[in-house]
């Protein structure tokens, strides 16, 4: 699993859009922690548990209305004309369908969390899954172009206007309504920017073209995150039904300053890895050495993060978020444990994009998300703590499962992968207890004071086990050497794709 040859200019163009890529969730990370801290003390936690009751069904919305056509799209190595313009309309005419049965759903909605508030809510969100719908081919035109620059400024720029919005809303006593203008004004600035940047009108649509098989790829891919989607939002959905909306926004809390930060990150950067490791594929290159690096390089930065953020969780998220939010620590705390491992599932995930395996996904989840709603589910009569231990188990569950999948499917060696992992988190672990450790005996400090020292400390105790190992210190090496190789050639020609 090592590759000797010096990276190509695919693999330093590759680097840069990753490097832009990475500035741009820099970017979104800030817009998400003012939103965090800005809109949670505006606003009370039952306001945030009303939009994520509705949030569930917007998500898997934006599921069946892609019905995995953005992926076809991106993972082909070539993709006419009229094939791009095909993959619009019929994405389109799909997010339009989803749209209107999730407003025809409205009063099962309302049926399902007796909650009369929603009847309103829900036809508002509905519009987000249409905008998506319009958006999703123009992303992916944008992204084979290796245009990343623009995709990350139309991506920050739409989150600012959107959270102003919301802010103003709320200040003026709107509640919960701030945040469904927040969604809304977001997903219209970015369908509005992202075309006009693209320059592109696609062609009326006309049969034939590869149409069907690019349907039948994009129908693997769908279910596939239609199963995804059920695990994820399980929790959300028993939660609000179970134990109301009061509880429901501490959970949901906690789980979207987890996983709102990497999901900013790890979105963009497939568009980024699966464009290039194609182009390294056409090559003639094997794809896999590069993930592994790809996954070190990502998987010690999710787990630091996750890592050292639990162990200080105790004055982060009041101070964060305000006292109120005491109820959310140890959620945080438990999430952060599977969400280290979640990143690694991740990875595993574009490797089946890459080696275009979207029927070996498909079989895959239909075996281990059932398992892990299993998981969660298990953990549900023991309350929000409860099913936060179920995600764990989930996650835990699911990564060795996947590279044994992968290595059956795919050609995929799974060793390299699964001790590469495993090394980062026992070096989180280790930066998880220093955090803890410090912030503990520093309780009579300031808290700001107390969480930087426990982010330091975690920080210093994760980099010296990586350091200490010699694969992982390898890999760090690596990271540096592929970092400047790609600064050096900055004033490249770019490449130019088909």
């Amino acid at each position: 699993m090592t590759d000797e040859r010096p990276p190509t200019g695919l693999a330093r163009q590759g680097t840069r859009g990753g490097a832009v890529t990475l500035l741009g969730s820099a970017a979104s990370l800030l817009v998400q922690v003012v939103s965090l801290v800005v809109l949670s003390r505006l606003l009370n936690p039952a306001d945030f548990g009303l939009v994520a009751m509705v949030s569930v069904f917007v998500v898997l919305g934006n599921l069946l209305r892609d019905f995995g056509l953005p992926m076809a799209g991106l993972q082909l190595r070539t993709l006419s004309a009229q094939q791009a313009a095909n993959l619009f309309w019929m994405n389109m005419g799909v997010a339009a369908l989803v749209a209107g049965a999730l407003v025809a759903a409205t009063p099962g909605l309302v049926l399902l969390y007796d909650e009369p508030r929603l009847a309103a809510i829900v036809p508002a969100l509905a519009l987000v899954v249409f905008l998506g719908g319009v958006t999703a081919q123009i992303q992916v035109n944008l992204a084979r172009r290796m245009r990343f620059v623009t995709l990350v400024v139309t991506d920050v720029g739409a989150q600012v206007l959107g959270l102003t919005t919301a802010i103003i809303l709320a200040v003026a006593g709107a509640g919960y309504w701030a945040l469904v203008a927040q969604t809304v004004v977001t997903a219209g600035i970015l369908l509005a920017s992202r075309w006009i940047a693209s320059a592109w009108l696609p062609a009326r649509f006309r049969r034939g073209h590869g149409s069907v098989g690019l349907l039948r790829v994009g129908a693997n891919y769908g279910a596939a995150q239609l199963l995804a989607f059920l695990q994820s939002n399980v929790d959300t959905v028993v939660i609000g039904a179970q134990y109301g909306a009061a509880p429901l926004g501490y959970y949901s809390r906690a789980y979207q300053m987890l996983t709102a930060p990497a999901a900013r990150l790890l979105d963009p950067l497939t568009q980024v890895v699966v464009t290039t490791l194609n182009q390294v594929k056409t090559e003639g290159r094997d794809p896999h050495p590069a993930l592994l690096r790809i996954q070190f390089a990502l998987g010690a930065f999710i787990v630091w993060l996750f890592a050292v953020s639990a162990g200080v969780a105790a004055n982060l998220i009041p101070f964060v978020l305000g006292v109120q939010w005491t109820p959310s620590i140890p959620v945080f705390q438990i999430l952060a444990v599977g969400g280290c491992v979640w990143v690694f599932n991740h990875v595993s995930y574009w490797v089946f994009i890459v080696n275009e395996k979207s029927r070996e996904l498909l079989h895959y989840n239909l075996v281990s998300k059932p398992i892990a709603i299993a998981c969660i589910l298990a953990g549900a009569p023991f309350g929000i703590t409860g099913v936060a231990w179920g995600y764990v188990a989930a996650m835990a569950v699911s990564w060795p499962l996947n590279l044994v999948w992968l290595s059956r499917t795919a050609g995929l060696t799974a060793l390299p992968f699964a001790a590469n992992g495993v090394r980062i988190l026992a070096a989180g672990a280790v930066g998880a207890a220093c955090a803890a450790g410090v912030t503990s005996l520093g309780a009579d400090l300031p808290a700001l004071v107390a969480i930087v020292v426990g982010l330091l400390a975690g920080t210093v105790g994760m980099l010296l086990i990586l350091l200490v190992l010699p694969p992982t210190r390898r890999h760090l090496a690596e990271a540096r050497r592929t970092a400047a190789s790609a600064l050096r050639q900055k004033g490249e020609a770019p490449y130019a794709p088909d």
